[in-house]
């Protein structure tokens, strides 16, 4: 079954329809939604004709879990193309994307975290992922995480551990210039073609068999799809994650060499 079809989706999309249809004067919001939750509500909005009135955010740029906001249609009469996030910020002020508030988090000093040790500990105490979006770490023991206004005073007054040391959290007041880098570690190869088989089995470092076994079970995601058909085309701009592996984005699949082969580059999320 596609995602576009599941009830995962079709619940999420009903829950986007309703923001649309509310006659608001402030923008409404989701909760944060994953890249692949972006991706698909993304294409749904464009066909339905909607995209214009939407914009994704997740607190600063560069973010990767961001929620989708749907702007008033003045806002969206008023703006110049492109520019729908200056215009929300102009017309509906700070309070435009307020649903959204970063928090840090600071150890005591004694040991290095990791996003996990974060993820964790913050979700042991009771609330969803989708009330959290990107974990920033800032220093060895400090990080920042954007969190929805409905969670954050919760965060901040509660006692939190991350494994053995007593972390505080606050608001955060973020630079204009914060931003979030996402590191990525280059990926060459060649391949024989542009098949998803062949190029699974690069970015893996797989057998060409070993690849087709891996689609054929499930494994392999193409634009945040799992694939059944070995054959089926890749190309630059797509988004290629291998469970058990990582997630690669195709930068460019052309230029035959001498032997006819085709020249793979591509990033790997880090």
């Amino acid at each position: 079954m596609h995602y576009l079809d599941s009830d995962e989706f079709k619940l999420l999309f009903a829950h986007v329809r309703d923001l649309l249809d509310r006659p608001a004067a402030e923008a409404l919001s989701t909760a944060f939604l994953n890249p692949k939750e972006q991706y698909f509500l993304s294409q749904e909005l464009r066909r339905q004709g909607a995209f214009h009135r939407t914009l994704f955010y997740g607190g600063a740029p560069g973010a990767a879990r961001q929620k989708l906001f749907v702007l008033p249609l003045y806002v969206c009469d008023l703006c110049e193309d492109g520019g729908l996030f200056d215009a929300a910020k102009l017309y509906l002020g700070d309070e435009a994307f307020s649903s959204i508030v970063p928090l840090c988090i600071t150890g005591g000093g004694f040991r290095t975290f990791t996003h996990r040790d974060y993820l964790g500990s913050l979700l042991s105490l009771g609330i969803s992922r989708a009330s959290l979006g990107d974990i920033v770490p800032t220093r060895e023991c400090a990080a920042v995480v954007f969190a929805d206004a409905a969670v954050a005073d919760f965060l901040c007054g509660e006692n939190v551990r991350i494994a053995s040391d007593k972390v505080r959290i606050t608001r955060a007041t973020l630079p204009q210039s914060f931003c979030i880098v996402q590191r990525f570690s280059p990926v060459s190869d060649t391949v024989a073609s542009p098949r998803l088989d062949a190029v699974a089995a690069a970015l893996g470092n797989l057998s060409r068999e070993r690849a087709k076994e891996e689609i054929l079970r499930g494994a392999v995601e193409l634009n945040y799809e799992a694939q059944s058909a070995p054959d089926a085309p890749v190309a630059a701009g797509d988004i290629l994650t291998l469970h058990g592996v990582g997630k690669f984005e195709i930068a460019e699949l052309s230029d035959k060499t001498k032997k006819g082969r085709l020249r793979l580059l591509a990033k790997r999320y880090e």
